[in-house]
């Protein structure tokens, strides 16, 4: 059983394909004069922002584009949509005693942002410009597992992409797809509370 709990952002707690879509359309409009198309973005959603500066932004820093996204964010968060699964596992998790750690490869500080807007608590964030290399490498899932103390195969990664799942694998955790293949399958967020030590509360019952 896990002793701690690693989830991904987008696609697990949030749902901001939209803002991404709408975000990286006009980065790309104000930075290099490109137009995305809804194909394009499709095909990289989940890459870290250095894949992005790659693929959108030619001749642009990896800082520049972090601070357009840093400063332009926001004004996209209508589009943004919380899971509603996500709060009362987050506040179940706690109340058994266990860690819970963000491990995503939106950049750091963006990704705090939006974890206050969406008024989510984590024990410790780990963002793709918090370690050398973004998913699907294992830096993020190395360091949140130690930022907890715990070994990277005594934690649960709670993911719902390839980039998760190889992560999880490159770092010896145990993966939980939601909604794609892993050591476990999710069909929905609160699935993980059967998977997690302690006893199911009445309300998380209700709730599944």
């Amino acid at each position: 059983m896990p002793r701690a709990i690693l989830f991904d952002l987008d696609g697990v707690l949030i749902h901001s394909y939209e803002v991404w879509f709408e975000l990286v359309k006009a980065a790309a409009r104000d930075l290099v004069g490109g137009v995305v198309s809804r194909e394009e973005f499709g095909a990289a959603w989940g890459q870290g922002i250095e894949a992005d500066v790659e693929r959108f932004f030619p001749g642009r820093s990896l800082e520049e584009v972090e601070r357009y996204y840093d400063a332009h964010f926001l004004e996209y968060a209508p589009h943004l949509i919380v899971s509603p699964d996500a709060a009362p596992v987050l506040r179940e998790l706690r109340s058994r005693g266990l860690p819970t750690v963000l491990v995503t490869n939106t950049p750091g500080a963006l990704a705090r942002e939006i974890l206050r807007a969406a008024r989510l608590g984590l024990d410790a964030v780990v963002g793709g410009t918090d370690v050398p290399h973004a998913k699907p490498a294992p830096d993020m899932i190395l360091r949140g597992a130690e930022l907890v103390g715990v070994a990277p195969a005594e934690t649960l990664v709670v993911g719902d992409t390839e980039f998760d799942r190889a992560a999880a694998r490159a770092a010896g955790a145990p993966f939980a797809g939601l909604g794609i293949e892993g050591d476990y399958s999710l069909r929905r967020l609160v699935d993980v509370l059967a998977l997690a030590p302690g006893r199911l509360s009445s309300k998380a019952r209700d709730r599944r």
